[in-house]
């Protein structure tokens, strides 16, 4: 009886040193370094804590040029009396208020809101003014009209782009700026863009109308200069802002009152 046997394959007997060789490689394999976790993130890390207090102890110590290096003493940086430290320096306060904080708030409203009339009409009015005289040397009606649409614009696009941005940039939590706004709303909504133009289209009409009483009944005006353009702007906008917060202040009242009658007569 012939013994069956199983059938030798080329390359067979090659395959035993190769499982040797996989063998010793896994033998060398090495793990992965280990990562990062929530549990390990905030731990302390001793080695940069010992080399801060290393720079700490260093004081009085000189550079290569014999030259005392800068104090790393928290104390005698922050001015803190301390007993090594009994006369201490000027105390190092990170919350100190500015000197411009300490002017009134309502005083910086005013002055930004002027300068930047006043500038419009010195670009605008006295820069642009040129382009709308006849050629006899004078104004038309029509001509002071299209100067005016062309200032307010102006004037519109200063107000939304740097006056406004300004305030919300000097403001606190009280939103104390808001009273000196038209639309006190934040910057993502778009269409103030638009309300404050048209809005300062009508202030400069306002002020027209103002030179225009003077002019005739008071006395006769020789041209516009950036000063007084900026205090009759600035008059006739806080005129139309405090109208509108009494009309705003006049709905919430009505609405608070409604509120409360209705709050007695549930209760009733």
């Amino acid at each position: 009886m012939e013994v069956m046997r199983a059938p030798v394959f080329p390359g067979a007997a090659r395959a035993r040193p190769v499982f040797k060789q996989m063998s010793k490689k896994s033998k060398k394999y090495k793990q992965p370094a280990k990562e990062t976790t929530i549990e390990n993130y905030y731990d302390l890390k001793t080695k940069e804590m010992d080399e801060l207090v290393a720079a700490l102890k260093s004081d009085g110590q000189t550079d290569v040029s014999g030259e005392p290096l800068p104090s790393m003493n928290i104390a005698e940086v922050t001015g803190e009396v301390t007993e090594d430290n009994k006369k201490g320096k000027k105390k190092f306060d990170p919350y100190k208020r500015d000197k411009l904080s300490r002017i009134p708030y309502w005083i910086r409203a005013l002055f930004i809101k002027f300068w930047f009339f006043g500038a419009v009409c010195y670009f605008a009015l006295m820069g642009l003014g040129s382009l709308f005289i006849d050629e006899s040397g004078n104004y038309t009606i029509i001509q002071d009209i299209q100067l005016y649409i062309v200032c307010g614009v102006i004037m519109g696009l200063f107000v939304d782009c740097f006056v406004n941005p300004i305030f919300r940039m000097m403001e606190s939590d009280s939103k104390e700026f808001n009273n000196f706004m038209m639309f006190p709303f934040p910057f993502k909504q778009f269409w103030t863009f638009f309300a404050n133009i048209v809005y300062y289209l009508i202030v400069t009409m306002g002020v027209g109308c103002i030179y225009w009483f003077i002019d005739v009944y008071i006395a006769e005006f020789t041209g516009v200069e950036p000063l007084l353009f900026g205090i009759f702007c600035l008059i006739v906008d806080m005129a139309f802002i405090g109208i509108k917060d009494l009309i705003v202040f006049l709905i919430k009242r009505a609405i608070r009152r409604s509120r409360e009658k209705k709050a007695a007569a549930g209760n009733a």
